[in-house]
């Protein structure tokens, strides 16, 4: 099998002199990658080795001779693309997204480049260049923390699996109390929905003559959607299928203090006299703007005693949602009512 060295694009705008005249270097968390062949520029596009690049991530890469794709692995994200196409395809447990690149993926010297800033996106990352020095420099959060699964199947009495649960989350670095707080919440709420979940599963009672749609699965990806110096705001995201046209999915959101530990509330990051209100007027006015999005009697439901709702935090927003079916149909689920910092300079008691 041909071996190949990957090479990755960051997408920036660079003088054209500084560019082509200098040698570029990429570093993650301040440690340059030590690639085989140099980054070059390609159509305003820097290019890395995205194979060395994916492997400082952690990531397994392999090469597919027949449809010249190359294919990286880490934990339950799937990164992959192929010769000539500008496609990126992330695939992160049972989301897929297709990210189209600012040029195509290409062949040289046994090598493939594609663009970095786009293959980023599978990653939890930030990057900045330094046209002084020609440096593309990658903070990776993921640094921050591992990658944890909890597992189970269930088999009936044939010894057929007819249930398996691969739950994924992250646990934080660090040997502080604050940080074991944490882990400790994220963990148990992980154990808990595999108990929960398991124990409605009767394995002898499950009809095997759908084995087809055989093992049912629960499965859990996460996503850390913001880190700074003081907090961390993250996402666990299930799907559970048991059978039909799709599963279900649960979205559970988290916003913690890093230097205490404690979980916030909205009340905690808003300074207003009653979060609840100021979170259904901010649902109500983003059904008023996509009603396409949204069920009829969107707006009673979150008049209703029984409306409820979370959220979590992004790099200058904070992103409200409730769960699937409550407002918005499912192919619409978890549809974000954004709040920008803009919106609520005056009101924030933290920085985001």
């Amino acid at each position: 099998m041909k071996k190949l060295i990957l090479l990755t694009c960051i997408s920036t705008m660079l003088y054209p002199f500084t560019a082509f005249g200098n040698n570029i270097t990429v570093t993650l968390n301040d440690t340059a990658i030590a690639y085989t062949q140099n980054p070059v520029l390609k159509n305003n596009t820097t290019c890395v080795p995205m194979k060395q690049t994916l492997e400082a991530f952690g990531a397994i890469v392999s090469w597919n001779e027949p449809t010249k794709t190359v294919i990286a692995r880490k934990g339950n994200l799937i990164v992959s693309a192929c010769e000539n196409s500008k496609t990126l395809i992330i695939t992160k447990g049972e989301t897929t997204n297709r990210i189209t690149m600012p040029t195509p993926a290409y062949i040289e010297n046994d090598t493939m480049f594609v663009p970095l800033r786009p293959l980023l996106n599978a990653f939890e990352t930030n990057m900045t260049w330094d046209s002084s020095t020609n440096t593309a420099k990658i903070e990776n959060t993921n640094s921050f923390f591992t990658e944890k699964i909890e597992q189970k199947t269930l088999k009936n009495k044939d010894d057929i699996i007819v249930w398996e649960a691969k739950l994924y989350y992250p646990e934080l670095k660090g040997e502080s109390e604050a940080i074991s707080k944490i882990n400790q919440v994220i963990l148990n709420d992980i154990q808990s929905s595999l108990s929960a979940m398991g124990n409605e599963i009767a394995p002898d009672d499950i009809n095997t003559d759908l084995y087809n749609m055989l093992p049912y699965t629960l499965d859990c990806t996460y996503n850390i959607t913001y880190l700074d110096e003081n907090t961390i705001s993250l996402l666990l995201d299930y799907y559970e299928f048991t059978g039909g046209a799709h599963g279900m999915p649960y979205r559970q959101a988290y916003t913690f203090d890093l230097k205490t530990g404690n979980q916030l509330q909205l009340k905690d990051i808003l300074n207003v006299e009653n979060v609840d209100e100021f979170a259904k007027n901010a649902f109500k006015n983003n059904i008023a703007q996509n009603p396409e999005s949204y069920f009829n009697g969107a707006t009673e439901t979150v008049d209703s005693e029984y409306f409820e709702y979370d959220f979590y935090i992004q790099p200058n927003e904070i992103i409200l949602f409730t769960q699937a079916y409550l407002l918005e149909p499912y192919a619409n689920h978890f549809q974000p009512t954004i709040i920008s910092k803009s919106e609520i300079q005056n009101i924030l008691n933290i920085n985001i």
